[in-house]
Formats: C-alpha cells, structure tokens, sequence
C-alpha cells in the first residue's frame, strides 16, 4: 500500500474532520476565524488526523462521530503551538504564505493559539471519555516541555543527540502517539493493543521530526513552503548540525561556534556549513536515524492482526522518510 491509498481509506471521514474544523473555528471575534482560517487554508497533510482515524479503524471503531471531534481536538493542539512556534522563531512564512504573525502581529497569534488550545479541551471535555482527556493533557504537557527544552538548547552547540532525542520526542512524537493511543481508545482496544499504537506513534513522530529538521538544510525555501536554513538563523541545534560539529576538526568547530552566536548569517556561512555536512554525511546518518525509528515504529505494531488498516500504518510511516524527502525536494511549497 502507498500512502495515497491509506489517504482514500478515511477520506470520508478526512473531509468530515474538514468541516468540524471549520466550524469549531468559529467565533464571534472576527480575529479568530480570520486567523485560524489563514492557517488552515495553509495546507499540510492532517498527519494527525489521519493515524487517529486510521487506529480507531483499526481497533473496531465504527459508529458514531466521536473520531471526528477527537482529530479537532489533536489538530487544534497541533495548530496552536504552529502559531506559538512562528512567534518564538520570529517566522514570516509559514506553508508558502506570509505567517499570521506577519499579518496580524505577535499579540494576536499568541492569542489565538490560546484560544484553539482552550477550544481543544471544550472539545475533549464534551467528549467525557477520561482516558481520552488524560492522553491528550498529557500530549500537551509534553509537548510545552520539549517547546522549553528546545528554548534552553538554543544556540548550544554543546547538545546531544540524547537531549535532542529527548526534546523532539515531547515536542513532536507525543501528540503523534496520543493521536493513535486515542485510536485505539475509541476502539475499545485492549491495553496491549493501545501501547502498542502509542510506542508506534511515538517512533514514527520522532523520525517525522528528524526529517522536518534535515529538510530544513538539504531544501530550498519555495519547496519548503517557508525559508530554508531557518534552524541555523535562529540557533535550532538539530541533529544535522550536531553531528557535524561532531565530526568536525578544531576549526571547523570554532567556526560553528562563531556562528551560531552570530546576529546575521552570510551566504558564504551557510555554505560552508553545508560543505561540512557533506564532507560528513550527515544526510545519510540522519536519513538512517529516521528510518531506525521507522522500523521500531512497524516493529511496535508487527503482532497486531493483519488488516487493511495495519497496512496503511505501515504506508503512512514510509511516507513519514522516504516519500516526504522525495517528495519536497521535487515539489514547490510542499
């Protein structure tokens, strides 16, 4: 199965999620919908979405909409720390458009964020499920952890990949494994079952990060939908970057201190350090990292019983790697 195909096996329910999204957005304050729309007329994949639907399929689940007010609950977290990050990173472009805190200033984005994080504890709240509840308070406490861990990282060229591993699996991994453990909750799975899908969501979230992250340096800002490099401007250490300080000799290294405490980047700067991680091979290491956590990601789910839905996990975490390198290096603002 290829990744299109697991797309057309909840577009129905994808397209309903479309529709609860757009009139949970709804508010009586202009500025709301305004921003939250511009967000969403953005684009992107509905990743999260897409493994909460495709793990309640799963486990059984197949009466009732409480699978479509879930996945508004897990996007709008999702699109709350979108307009928090662009702020911290001082972001003007976000998926191929001006970022709404270009538009409508810092104040308002924070603002809204809040508004769609509280919008997404109503939803879950209505929902009465405390187990559902617990997965995604805990998601989120994660991801503001990972958020403040990659704050403290900023500009430290001294990280680990350990630290690193640690602030990406709270930032990105923990709202991807809430999203299928709330799956499986829906389908009344059996814990086994639910741990199961959470450790495969939590492998594949962390290999969705690395590649975010190695794109940032091997892309070009049209295919990006945002500008390319924007980690190293804004001292993101990431694991391209702390692999190659790793490999470097003692000049190379004093070079990448010099710039990450630098307030402007040079063209010639950024091209050298894009010289040394070829000089390294980073991309291949970094590639290879992602597709370990991919493989402990299929690992994870490999007992479950065979299905359709099984088969479509597995498509969606190769197209995690494999197809959104492809696919970003060949397509604009992807």
């Amino acid at each position: 199965m290829i990744f299109e195909e697991s797309v057309a096996l909840v577009k129905k329910e994808l397209e309903a999620v479309e529709v609860a999204l757009q009139e949970n957005f709804m508010s009586d304050v202009v500025m709301i919908p305004q921003i939250s729309k511009h967000l969403s007329e953005g684009g992107g994949k509905r990743i999260r979405p897409l493994l909460l639907l495709t793990s309640s399929k799963l486990c059984g689940y197949n009466n009732g909409n409480r699978h479509i007010n879930v996945c508004c609950v897990v996007e709008f977290i999702h699109s709350a720390t979108l307009l928090h990050d662009d702020v911290l990173d001082d972001a003007a472009i976000r998926r191929g458009k001006a970022a709404a805190n270009v538009k409508w200033g810092n104040e308002a984005s924070v603002l809204v964020g809040d508004y769609l994080f509280s919008k997404s504890f109503q939803l879950v709240a209505k929902d009465n499920d405390f187990k559902i509840l617990d997965s995604v308070s805990e998601a989120s406490r994660r991801l503001i952890e990972g958020e403040v861990l990659q704050l403290t990282q900023r500009k430290s060229i001294i990280t680990t990949e350990e630290e690193y591993f640690d602030m990406v699996k709270r930032k990105t991994a923990a709202l991807m494994a809430s999203s299928c453990q709330a799956g499986a909750i829906l389908g009344k799975a059996p814990e086994k079952v639910e741990q199961a899908l959470f450790m495969y969501g939590e492998k594949i979230g962390i290999a969705f990060q690395l590649i975010d992250d190695l794109l940032d340096y091997i892309s070009d800002d049209e295919k990006l939908g945002k500008p390319a490099r924007n980690d190293l401007k804004e001292g993101h250490v990431t694991l391209p970057l702390i692999r190659a300080y790793e490999c470097s000799d003692a000049g190379e290294k004093e070079f990448i201190d010099q710039l990450l405490g630098a307030e402007e980047l040079a063209r010639e700067d950024t091209t050298r350090i894009l010289d040394l991680m070829e000089k390294y091979d980073v991309i291949s290491y970094a590639m290879g990292k992602a597709r370990e956590y991919v493989q402990q990601g299929k690992k994870e789910i490999a007992e479950l019983p065979p299905s359709v839905y099984l088969d479509s996990l597995n498509a969606i975490a190769d197209y995690i790697v494999e197809n959104r390198v492809e696919l970003c290096l060949k397509n604009p603002t992807y």
